[in-house]
């Protein structure tokens, strides 16, 4: 008599056995997901105000914050990890008046920043996607942000420091740039309501750290003034050495105009609100 084997593998057996067990075990997620999911898109805005650090503000100038605001999209991954995708304009300007030791040189300037930013935004606390997490957290944001600026005078809106090419550069800066958005806030979520979505309120403080020293168009050392006259014309010898506008003589060739080792940052502090909209909540 031939043996039987120990051992019979029966396929379609294993495979309702797997199905069942599959079952199982993605039942109570798929309960529990809809008992507790909250929604994953929130769409908000951003108001404050925007100031920047580099060669003409080394310090919180309060008579250079501007108005800021933006949009923002931002797609809820789970319970402490966001993306934030975010247009934003802000105004940022420095003077070296007021300045002492710096402000005979009279330069200033002022810009308008347009940037498109995406961060990546961290909860210290559960604040993500179910609706049984805590209603208030501080975050974090860290990122990437392309942006342009145009710097002009202060006192003369007119005058493109960048056309100017006040510092006689081989080759000039682009008005394109890019900065590392890095931020610091708190926020509240109001209280959920079946089938309705929640608003949440925040403040907070985010600094762009810039690969540039050109926001200010300040950045390295003065050229010849004759030269630069001659080879640019007037204006751009004048708003090199601007303290010529005040009746002053000019500086020698390779005269420190900026501090080549600083780069630049713009930064804004305000407070946002968004809508996190919730598709469903079946309990």
């Amino acid at each position: 008599m031939e043996k039987q084997p120990v051992f019979s593998f029966n396929r379609r057996l294993l495979v309702n056995q797997l199905l069942f067990l599959g079952l199982i075990l993605t039942s109570p997620v798929t309960l529990l997901s809809q008992k507790y999911f909250s929604g994953r898109n929130e769409f908000g805005l951003v108001v404050g105000v925007s100031n920047y650090y580099g060669d003409l503000a080394q310090g919180q100038n309060i008579k250079q914050f501007h108005p800021a605001g933006g949009i923002y999209q931002k797609y809820n991954m789970n319970s402490y990890f966001s993306w934030r995708n975010q247009l934003s304009y802000m105004t940022i300007s420095g003077t070296t008046e007021g300045y002492k030791g710096y402000e005979f040189q009279n330069l200033n300037f002022q810009t308008d920043i347009y940037e498109y930013a995406s961060m990546l935004n961290f909860d210290f606390h559960s604040f993500g996607t179910n609706i049984n997490n805590r209603n208030q957290t501080p975050y974090a944001l860290i990122g990437l942000s392309a942006f342009l600026f145009d710097p002009t005078r202060l006192d003369n809106e007119d005058v493109h420091l960048r056309n100017m090419n006040t510092e006689m550069r081989k080759r000039n800066y682009s008005r394109l740039q890019m900065s590392v958005p890095i931020g610091l806030g708190y926020k509240i979520r109001s209280s959920h309501r079946k089938h309705k979505g929640a608003w949440i309120f925040g403040v907070e403080a985010v600094w762009r750290k810039t690969f540039t020293d050109n926001l200010d168009d300040v950045d390295d050392v003065y050229p010849d003034y004759v030269t630069i006259r001659d080879n640019q014309g007037l204006g751009s010898a004048q708003y090199s050495q601007a303290h010529i506008l005040n009746g002053g003589t000019p500086l020698y060739k390779g005269t420190f105009r900026g501090d080549t080792h600083l780069k630049d940052w713009y930064y804004f502090y305000g407070f946002n609100l968004s809508y996190r909209f919730t598709p469903f909540i079946c309990r």
